[in-house]
């Protein structure tokens, strides 16, 4: 994938054809940030979309990247879970109305279910137009924040490669949520 200046505009090219964006993107391209939107083969709106909020929230869009300085596992489940709100939002709520994804039906489903199991549902499943399309750690962090909508404690960061670990964290859900998306 390459980009080339057009007057105000970057065209890049992909493996499956061109796309023009904004030249404000270009700092995307060259962060690297693009192309992981790029690779999610996303329509032009939806990819338009995720650059506006990448430069919005350029903090976030790094999380997913590299390990923070923060705080030890607190700061990183925090900041996952942030991560995932905004994917959530971003991505999830297209087709999810809210509210759906945090009631009792989906506490009944997972209860007593690994961290893994939602973990391997979500990633091959979602979105539902370019399933596994989103980053290990894209989908890491929307599952966080899931089981924090539906009222699991997340205080240690779920790391999508760790299957062992996954494996071994069973749902376990209050009655209620305490948040609703």
């Amino acid at each position: 994938m390459r980009a080339r200046g057009l007057g105000n505009s970057v065209r890049v090219h992909a493996r499956h054809g061109a796309r023009s964006i904004c030249a404000p993107h270009a700092t995307l391209l060259a962060s690297g940030t693009l192309s992981t939107f790029m690779r999610m083969r996303l329509p032009s709106s939806l990819l338009r979309a995720a650059c506006v909020l990448a430069l919005a929230t350029p903090s976030l869009t790094r999380a997913q990247a590299a390990p923070s300085s923060a705080s030890g596992a607190a700061g990183e489940a925090a900041r996952q879970l942030a991560v995932g709100e905004q994917w959530f939002r971003a991505a999830c709520l297209e087709c999810h109305a809210a509210g759906t994804l945090a009631n009792a039906d989906f506490r009944l489903k997972w209860s007593g279910r690994s961290a893994h199991d939602l973990l391997g549902h979500i990633r091959t499943t979602m979105p539902q137009n370019n399933p596994g399309s989103l980053t290990p750690g894209t989908y890491a962090a929307i599952s966080a924040y899931l089981l924090k909508l539906n009222g699991m404690a997340v205080t240690t960061r779920l790391v999508a490669s760790d299957s062992a670990s996954l494996t071994r964290l069973r749902l376990t859900f209050p009655a209620s949520p305490a948040t609703t998306p």
